[in-house]
């Protein structure tokens, strides 16, 4: 019986009879629900789906209430209820629920079954599968308390029915607000004896203020929602809930923007001149006496110089001594030094390869978009137009004429040339006398 299966016709009752808003039990949707899934086997079954598929539900609250919806229906539907309970897919599904449930609604249905096993399924041999299921979850959990009083409308007042139904009500409310701090909500609710404990409320947190980020690199707004701006601008992001887009503003508008195109470094950027302009002495950084030609070097991104570096630190030996060592050790001090120097040099390399390769993307997509829209419009345009009314046929002058066809219902039309006369012979006039 998969309770994520079919929809179920009693789904839409189910749900407002066990709706996490209800502050009671609606007991006259209640014993409607149970009157109707009564009426017949297939009804039974469409019902218990629906109630299974809610005791699944995330919040406790609904839990609870579904449980309750459940054992009404277990007392008021009758036997093709019972026959739908007492099977291995309800067993099944029981299990399940009671390994994720949390502990009160874990104990509030381990209770139920108990009750269910000591009533309606005892006497029966063919529901004997709910006093087997409490005999096994018994023999493996322990001793399962009694059903609480007043679960029902008819449910008795005494003090231990009271003081069982007041801890619930204190585990309930501790499992909401366990469950609304793991859902990332903010929930109030703690163990208090008032009912309203059960419906906790939920403060919205004061927005959070913008902070401000420096644009790595230039962005167009491809959509309505988008946010343009220029590198180095400032964007106040509002949010940044998700890893890829943010959203934020500027003097341009409100929208969202890629995340990777922006950064939290507000320094302002040193211009590619000025980045050049710093000088580097190598005497003073390697701490050896190098000559008036070595003292200070403009710096420049070279590969030999990197390759050299990596090959003497690959081949040094801190156990070496002698003269030998001593002046690889200050080769590759120099070597590192100027292998440093370079590092702002890389940097704003690095920084220029990334925005030419932003725009680049960018010019891709448009010119893709741009091959889209002019192939569907050469497409529109080899369309054949449509068919228009064919222009008259035009006689041939020297065609014969053609005589028109006379309309079935118009009578002929008399006839424009006189009768034709077949030729008689001529005969000779008798003579006069």
């Amino acid at each position: 019986m998969g309770i994520f299966g079919n929809s179920s016709p009693f789904d839409q009752d189910v749900e407002r009879a066990t709706s996490e808003n209800n502050t009671s039990e609606e007991w006259g949707l209640i014993m409607e629900i149970c009157d109707r899934a009564g009426a017949s086997a297939q009804n039974a079954k469409d019902c218990l789906r629906a109630v299974l598929r809610r005791l699944a539900h995330p919040d406790p609250h609904v839990q609870v209430h579904a449980a309750t919806l459940l054992d009404a229906c277990v007392a008021n539907c009758g036997r093709p209820f019972h026959l739908e309970v007492a099977s291995r897919d309800f067993e099944t599904e029981f299990r399940r629920l009671l390994a994720r449930a949390q502990p009160p609604v874990a104990r509030r249905l381990r209770a139920l079954l108990r009750k269910w096993a000591e009533g309606e399924f005892r006497s029966d041999p063919q529901l004997d599968l709910i006093p087997s299921l409490h005999a096994k979850l018994k023999a493996e959990g322990g001793e399962v308390a009694a059903a609480p009083a007043g679960a029902g409308p008819a449910g008795g007042t005494a003090a231990a029915a009271a003081a069982a139904a007041q801890r619930e009500q204190e585990e309930l409310a501790r499992a909401i607000a366990l469950s609304l701090r793991e859902a990332g909500g903010a929930g109030g609710a703690g163990p208090t004896s008032e009912p309203a404990a059960l419906y906790p409320r939920v403060d919205v947190p004061d927005a959070a203020p913008a902070r401000k980020v420096r644009a790595l690199y230039d962005f167009e707004a491809a959509e309505d929602n988008e946010l343009t701006f220029m590198a180095g601008e400032i964007v106040h992001v509002t949010d940044s809930s998700d890893p890829n887009w943010w959203k934020g503003y500027n003097e341009r508008g409100e929208g969202l923007f890629p995340a990777n195109f922006v950064t939290s470094d507000l320094s302002e950027p040193r211009p590619e001149a000025e980045t050049s302009a710093p000088r580097v002495k190598f005497a003073e950084a390697a701490g050896a006496g190098a000559g008036p030609a070595e003292a200070e070097e403009e710096p420049r991104i070279d590969e030999a110089t990197m390759d050299a570096a990596l090959a003497l630190l690959h081949e040094a030996d801190p156990e070496a001594g002698g003269a030998a060592a001593r002046e690889a050790d200050a080769a590759l001090a120099r070597l590192e030094a100027r292998v440093h120097a370079m590092g702002p040099l890389v940097d704003a390399a690095l920084e220029r390869a990334d925005r030419r390769h932003a725009r680049l993307t960018q010019l891709s997509a448009e010119l893709v978009d741009a091959l889209n829209l002019y192939h569907s419009l050469m497409r529109d345009a080899l369309k054949p137009p449509p068919a228009a009314y064919a222009p008259p046929a035009f006689a041939h002058p020297h065609a014969p004429p053609h005589a028109p066809l006379p309309h079935p219902h118009l009578p002929p039309a008399p006839a424009q040339y006189p009768p034709h006369v077949a030729h008689q012979p001529h005969q000779p006039h008798p003579p006069r006398c």
